[in-house]
């Protein structure tokens, strides 16, 4: 009884790759990479976009100044206060038909207030965009941390499947050795078999010899 080397099995053992955990965290660097830099582009953005807003309201201001109704009209907007400003804008405009005030005497807002004003504006925007920021951070984390568990889950599985080759190989290389150990005692057999069959052929051939003879 012989058993096949491992180069006449009919199975094929395929090694598998150790850089496939190494792929998978390049590819986990690779997406956090590109959302960390997603949020800084963004934050770019917005800072050159504030940048061009804070030039574009000074030169705006001292270009253009602005009334005190129309600064009053839109404090009250800004503030959602619509039964206020229509009230304000009906008794404004009834005081300039009478003729009690006259367009162009309710003066202008100093730069100051509407300076003022537009930084608040700004602020305002920037605590949105710090929202919108925070909120793709926390998302970028989560989806970090979601390829770290499937990242750790694959390194087991890897893991586990190593083990289990390695076990197979242990448990081939012990049946050969044990199968080779049944050699010599088969060989032993089959020769005692063969001289016992020549030993009765003779006995036979002796006994029909005796029966001739008689």
């Amino acid at each position: 009884l012989t058993i096949a080397d491992d180069s006449q099995d009919d199975y094929q053992y395929e090694e598998i790759p150790t850089d496939d955990e190494f792929s998978l965290e390049e590819e986990d660097d690779e997406d956090l990479s590109k959302a960390l830099q997603t949020i800084q582009e963004q934050a770019e953005d917005a800072r050159i976009l504030t940048l061009q807003s804070v030039l574009t309201s000074e030169k705006s201001v001292a270009e253009i100044p602005e009334a005190i109704d129309d600064f009053f009209c839109n404090f009250l907007v800004r503030l959602g206060m619509s039964r206020t400003l229509d009230c304000f804008q009906t008794e404004w405009y009834e005081l300039i038909e009478r003729g009690v005030i006259a367009v162009g005497d309710a003066g202008l807002v100093p730069a100051v207030y509407t300076r003022n004003q537009q930084l608040e504006d700004e602020n305002m925007q920037l605590r949105k965009d710090l929202e919108n920021y925070k909120l793709a951070a926390n998302k970028a984390k989560e989806a970090f941390l979601k390829m770290q568990k499937e990242r750790d889950f694959h390194r087991m599985h890897h893991k586990r499947v190593l083990q289990e080759k390695a076990k197979l190989i242990s448990d081939i290389k012990r049946l050969k050795a044990h199968y080779a150990s049944y050699e010599p005692v088969l060989k032993q057999l089959t020769e005692k078999y063969q001289t016992l069959l020549r030993q009765k052929t003779l006995t036979s051939l002796e006994r029909d010899r005796a029966v001739e003879q008689v």
